[in-house]
């Protein structure tokens, strides 16, 4: 499974905006992402929103048990121990992508984002974007002068 450097990943809006706020640093999946450290994933709000509201660069990727990722970033992740084991239930492998360098940018909406790709549609879990489209998206977003915290 090959890696690159810049994708667009779907998260509800409420994790979406707890990312941003800096209150989640750590997004949780059940599956792993074909993704390395330091990609940059551009943070796609799902409906009602529906559109790349930030970016964050994959600082770390904690993979095991679910206990053990509960144990390495459960006080990152966003959600209580009840929430963390009703969305890990059944599942053998836990993955808990570490967050840094998060930046708000002005949403991109699914109509501009068709503009950078024709037939643009949100991805259910993750979609490698070209570096083109990371710098169509980066200029649209303005997602690099609007750092949040340092």
């Amino acid at each position: 499974m090959a890696k690159f450097s810049e994708a667009i990943i779907s998260i509800r809006p409420n994790f979406a905006e707890a990312i941003l706020s800096g209150g989640k640093t750590v997004e949780l999946r059940r599956r792993v992402p074909p993704i390395g450290v330091g990609t940059r994933l551009w943070i796609y709000a799902t409906k009602p929103t529906g559109a790349v509201v930030g970016s964050a660069i994959v600082k770390k990727i904690v993979r095991g048990l679910p206990d053990h990722v509960w144990e390495k970033c459960g006080d990152q992740a966003g959600v209580d121990r009840e929430t963390f084991d009703i969305y890990f239930a059944g599942a053998e492998l836990a993955i808990g992508l570490v967050l840094t360098d998060v930046r708000r940018g002005r949403p991109v909406s699914i109509e501009k984002l068709r503009s950078i790709r024709t037939g643009f549609h949100p991805p259910q879990v993750l979609a490698r974007i070209s570096d083109e489209e990371a710098i169509s998206l980066d200029q649209l977003s303005m997602v690099a002068r609007r750092k949040i915290g340092g």
